[in-house]
């Protein structure tokens, strides 16, 4: 199960500032306000706010939230919270879930609080449209923060609404701003494709292959810090697509998950357990960030024969890895130049055959171990249809 308690059979905590009149009305009060505030200029793109508690008999529960999420949401969260794991292991997370993004900054309470006497561990969560997991790094550390101090959600609720009008907020001495975070950096930072490549050698041409042919892509790892920038580099290899949407960087495997990652067709998934690597109905190609290993699904083998341009392309990777002279961008970069050729050759087929047949390949010297690919680029890419 996933945790002792199931989350509807305990009440959730009461606050411990006020009465419930109080904290309703104190809640109208600032939700008033920030309505008030957001006409005056543009919000930052967030959700919802939520905590989690995992009180000193190891139950788990969602204990508050604004606006109220929904019993399926909740049953997610509860699951990446991750508030069960050994105190030591908790870390920041992050990962997504149909059309939002999660953002988990778990936290320990001290076993005096006066504040949280019942309480062991907390996680506040922020969920958004907006990928940049930065940015709610540092809004989430002060968030929690404010949280094992006060143990007031009214609190929570009053910065959450500050930056959704404001786009910026003061907690005790710290003040966060939106201004500061560069959404469009977020897609390069974090994360290193050098690295990626340096740990699975050649065989990064395999997950390269999966990236380019939409293919789906499960990572596991034995840590969340092992496994995060190992999901989050992987649009990298295909970055005409600009398409972070199809990261779930940590999942379980609750039906809900499994229900998700189906409805998506296409992911790149990360998980901490060991036991998705019999699952082979869920991906195609398995990264195990552990055995430093690739692995092809017995089902997709065939879309997996390479070619030229995969020797070219794990060529340049690889000496590039080695090179203490190349960067990130010049490997992002020159992989793009090389699947951009090899699209617009698949572009000029295509125009002249829609069936892109074998013998339309043949007549421009395509040569046959590559010709499989190029039909599954074209389908890839939307140029020619199965």
């Amino acid at each position: 199960p996933r945790h002792a308690t199931p989350r509807h059979a305990t009440p959730r905590r009461a606050a411990p500032r006020g009465s419930t009149a109080e904290l309703d009305s104190r809640r109208a009060e600032l939700v008033a306000h920030s309505r008030a505030g957001a006409m005056a200029g543009a919000a930052v793109d967030l959700a919802a706010v939520a905590i989690v508690e995992k009180d000193k008999h190891g139950d788990v529960l969602v204990a508050w939230s604004y606006p109220q999420i929904d019993n399926n949401t909740e049953g997610i969260i509860l699951d990446r919270a991750q508030l069960t794991a050994p105190a030591d292991t908790l870390c920041y997370s992050y990962s997504k879930h149909k059309s939002l993004w999660e953002y988990y900054m778990p936290m320990t309470v001290p076993g005096d609080s006066a504040t949280l006497p019942a309480v062991s561990a907390v996680s506040v969560v922020i969920l958004s449209k907006t990928f940049n997991p930065e940015k709610f790094q540092a809004l989430l550390t002060l968030l929690a923060g404010q949280y094992v101090k006060t143990g007031d959600p009214i609190r929570i609720l009053g910065s959450y609404l500050s930056v959704f009008t404001t786009k910026q907020v003061k907690v005790d001495d710290e003040s966060w701003s939106a201004s500061a975070y560069n959404d469009k950096q977020a897609l390069l930072a974090g994360c290193s494709l050098t690295s990626f490549i340096s740990l699975f050698g050649v065989h990064s041409v395999l997950v390269y292959n999966a990236m380019v042919l939409k293919k789906r892509v499960v990572v596991v790892a034995d840590s969340m810090e092992a496994l995060l920038p190992m999901v989050r580099v992987l649009p990298q290899l295909v970055w005409s697509r600009q398409n972070w949407q199809i990261l779930r960087p940590f999942v379980t495997l609750a039906e809900a998950e499994i229900a998700d990652l189906e409805s998506s067709g296409v992911y790149v998934a990360g998980l901490l357990d060991g036991s998705v690597r019999s699952r082979e109905d869920l991906f195609d190609v398995l990264v195990d960030v552990s055995a430093r290993e690739v692995t092809i699904a017995e089902h997709s083998k065939d879309d997996f024969r390479m070619g030229d341009l995969h020797k070219e392309v794990a060529t340049f990777m690889v000496q590039g890895a080695e090179s203490d002279d190349v960067a990130d961008d010049v490997l992002i970069k020159g992989i793009f130049q090389r699947t951009n050729k090899c699209l617009e050759l698949v572009k000029e087929l295509a125009a002249a055959d829609p069936t892109l047949s074998t013998e339309t390949m043949e007549a421009r010297n395509v040569p046959a171990s590559t010709q499989r690919f190029m039909y599954n680029l074209a389908i890839a890419e939307g140029v020619i249809s199965r």
